[in-house]
Parts: C-alpha cells; sequence; structure tokens
C-alpha cells in the first residue's frame, strides 16, 4: 500500500539503503528506530566524529535553553538567526520577533496537519468498531 509519500529535508542517503528503509516501513506499515539503525550500519552510513559531537553538544545546549521559563512555563529565551539565542524580554528587533513567530506558527500548522491526520485514523477505527461491534 504505497502512497505519495514526501520526505521533509531528506538527509542524503544510499539509494539502497533508503529503498530498504521505505520497503519495510510500507511492507510492515512500521519500522522501529532500532530497525532503521541497522539498515544504516549495513550501509555504513556514518558521520564525522567531530561533527556528531558537535551537534551532540548543540542539543544539549538547546535543551538548556528550551529549559528556561517563567514561572508560568513559557520560554524565556528563544533561537534567532543562525544559531543565536536571545532573551524575549531584552528584544528589540521586530523582525527578529516576527522572524520567530512565523517560524513557531509553522510548527504549529505542521503540527495541526499531524493531529488532523491521527483524529482522521482515529474516526475511520472508530466506525469500523462500531460497525463489527468493537470498541477501542
Amino acid at each position: 500500500m504505497k502512497k505519495n509519500v514526501r520526505a521533509v529535508d531528506m538527509p542524503a542517503l544510499p539509494m539502497e539503503a533508503q529503498t530498504e528503509i521505505m520497503d519495510k516501513l510500507f511492507s510492515d506499515m512500521h519500522i522501529s528506530s532500532d530497525d532503521i539503525v541497522k539498515i544504516l550500519k549495513k550501509y555504513e552510513v556514518r558521520g564525522d566524529d567531530e561533527a556528531l559531537q558537535d551537534s551532540y553538544r548543540r542539543r544539549v545546549g538547546q535543551r538548556l535553553m528550551a529549559s528556561l521559563r517563567d514561572d508560568a512555563g513559557k520560554r524565556e529565551v528563544l533561537s534567532g538567526k543562525g544559531r543565536e539565542y536571545f532573551v524575549v524580554e531584552c528584544c528589540n528587533d521586530p523582525a527578529q520577533l516576527q522572524a520567530v513567530r512565523r517560524r513557531i506558527e509553522g510548527q504549529i500548522e505542521g503540527l495541526d496537519n499531524s493531529v488532523e491526520k491521527v483524529r482522521d485514523r482515529m474516526s475511520v477505527l472508530d466506525r469500523l468498531g462500531r460497525m463489527f461491534g468493537r470498541r477501542r
């Protein structure tokens, strides 16, 4: 049951690895991250060790910045241009604030689309369950 699925920001992968991952996904309708790792190892997909460490350090730093919140749980620090973080309350750059707002709104829209897709599928399963006398 292959559908038109488009990958967003797809990293460069050997075509054989990509094909094997997609074949498993569409034959089983699911794939674990461990299975993906095994397939990528099989095709010797790896990154530069120092770049991987830098990426890890960025994620750790991002989690630190994301943890800085006010008493209401709102983020105090956001990421702006490039790899720069800024304190929201101290930002006087309307263009930077507008860019961050647009980025967040785009993320919200993407999540809303995903929620809608899940809700639609749950609705189908619910209708089928009622037709055949089963409940979720």
